[in-house]
This record gives C-alpha cells, sequence and structure tokens, in this order.
C-alpha cells in the first residue's frame, strides 16, 4: 500500500490544506502506515475468524491470545494459504476507502 499516494492527493490540493496540516501529515506517516497494516490485517483475521468452522474458532483465540508468532504465521498459513493476495486485495481496498474520505473533506 502507497500512503504517498494519499500525500501527493494532498499537495494537489494544497490551496485548500494549510502548510502547517500537511506537514503534521507528513510528520505522523509512520503512525498511520502502522494504523492501516493493523487495520488490513484485522479485517483479514475477521475474515477468516467468519469463515472457519466453529471448533477452529476457539483454536484461533486461543492462538491469537497468545505471544507465540510462530504459531499465528502457522494458523494463518494453515487457514488462509492466499494471505499474500489477500492481503493486497483488502490493501487496495483501505486505500480506495481513504481515498474517497479524503475527497469529501477537501
Amino acid at each position: 500500500m502507497c500512503i504517498k499516494s494519499f500525500f501527493s492527493l494532498f499537495k494537489q490540493k494544497k490551496q485548500m490544506v494549510s502548510k502547517k496540516d500537511l506537514e503534521s501529515l507528513i510528520s505522523n506517516h509512520n503512525k498511520l502506515d502502522s494504523r492501516i497494516f493493523d487495520l488490513v490485517i484485522g479485517r483479514i483475521l475477521k475474515k477468516v475468524y467468519l469463515a472457519i468452522p466453529e471448533n477452529d474458532r476457539w483454536t484461533m483465540e486461543n492462538t491469537f491470545n497468545s505471544d507465540n508468532d510462530e504459531s499465528k504465521i502457522k494458523f494463518v498459513t494453515e487457514h488462509l494459504p492466499n494471505f499474500e493476495q489477500v492481503f493486497k486485495e483488502e490493501a487496495k481496498k483501505v486505500e480506495e476507502e481513504i481515498k474517497l474520505e479524503i475527497e469529501k473533506q477537501v
């Protein structure tokens, strides 16, 4: 996902956005990237949770409530073998949603 495209949209509309606002957005770039990533992962995990059988949901809850990252990766790999493709698709959806929201705001 390319957050820079969002900033370029703001730069195109800079007459409507103050320099201070734009600088603030840029300074929070990493925080925003992290939040967007968390949103995408959260949506994917929700889809997995809703798609798996009831007994696997309990396993998923226990796995993701633990600190064992290897078991989390194993669970996702087993239940969503096309994770990378799903991630790209979900990231694109989020990017489009953000672009639409930006357009509404400016």
